[in-house]
């Protein structure tokens, strides 16, 4: 009993009987390799350009060629490679594993990017990109202001109010600089890229200063200190850039968009092949939750997709 005990605790016996069971599991299958259809898949060919690719992988990585022995492991390791992916597939072991499934989908969507990839784009249709895209190419406009800020924390409720009587004394003409609230930030801003206001006081305070109209006092502005009234100097606006300037980089964007646009209308023409159904689940369906039935996706190309049920 001691010695069965010892036995079963014995890594390599676990080993054994992994095998066995593998063993046992092929015998049952047949010949785990056939195909649905009956046909054979016994024969490997391993193909010159197949040694070829698997001799410059070793050069790459070892930085030298490899010997006569050396690729007839390399040859060896493949067709090893290649038997346990025919069997694992005859045995359903792709079947339920998200890994393989991604790795699989992301192989499709190579092909399809290979494609948008080798499509050369004429000037005509980046100059075209560009124009939809016109605020992705824009130069950042700079903007020179200046600003009276009142505290929110020390004035409370009544900070609004207090901003928009100085205002009222600000179109009158008083000193800026004997107005408002004691705080760390600058009177006065010189030119400055857009980005780095909105870095400085927050994305709507940046948005609604590149709308102000230069040369009068306006407000108040809310960012993350408090509130401000704001007096801009100068503001310049570049135009669109010329296509010659910035081709590599509409080209660039152009192919993301186009590998994009292939993917989802691939996808839509392969997904109208399928019907997709759900399980009928037991008791009562919960509320927003399709009961039994076959689910038609039909308008892929709409992203609000509309699902209809229809009873069996």
């Amino acid at each position: 009993m001691q010695l069965v005990k010892k036995m079963v605790r014995e890594p390599l016996v676990h080993f054994l009987l992994i095998g066995a069971g593998l063993f046992l599991l092929f015998g049952w299958k047949g010949n785990p390799a056939s195909m649905q259809d009956g046909s054979q898949s016994t024969t490997i060919i391993v193909a010159q350009d197949t040694v070829k690719q698997l001799v410059a992988a070793f050069t790459r990585t070892w930085m030298r060629p490899p010997t006569e022995g050396e690729v007839r492991s390399l040859i060896e390791n493949f067709i090893r490679d290649e038997i346990y992916y025919r069997e694992a597939m005859a045995i359903g072991l792709d079947r339920g594993d998200a890994l393989i499934r991604r790795k699989l989908r992301q192989k499709m969507e190579f092909i399809l990017e290979d494609i948008a990839a080798q499509t050369e784009p004429t000037d005509e249709q980046l100059e075209r990109f560009m124009t939809e895209h016109r605020e992705k190419y824009l130069i950042d406009p700079q903007i020179a202001f200046r600003q009276v800020f009142v505290s929110v924390d020390q004035r409370g409720d009544g900070a609004e109010e207090h901003a928009r009587l100085i205002l009222e004394q600000l179109g009158g003409g008083a000193d800026p600089d004997a107005l408002g609230d004691q705080s760390l930030i600058n009177h006065s801003a010189g030119l400055s890229p857009l980005w780095k206001i909105k870095k400085d006081y927050g994305q709507a305070f940046g948005k609604q200063l590149l709308n102000l109209e230069p040369g009068r006092w306006t407000g108040p502005l809310r960012s993350g200190f408090g509130l401000h009234l704001v007096f801009v100097d100068k503001r310049v606006v570049q135009p669109l850039p010329q296509l010659q300037d910035i081709r590599d980089t509409v080209k660039r964007d152009w192919a993301v968009a186009l590998q994009k646009r292939l993917k989802d209308e691939a996808y839509a023409r392969i997904r109208e092949r399928y019907t997709v159904e759900f399980e009928k689940s037991e008791g009562k369906a919960k509320a927003g939750v399709a009961e039994a039935g076959t689910i038609h996706l039909n308008k892929i190309r709409n992203p609000n997709i509309e699902i209809g049920n229809k009873s069996k």
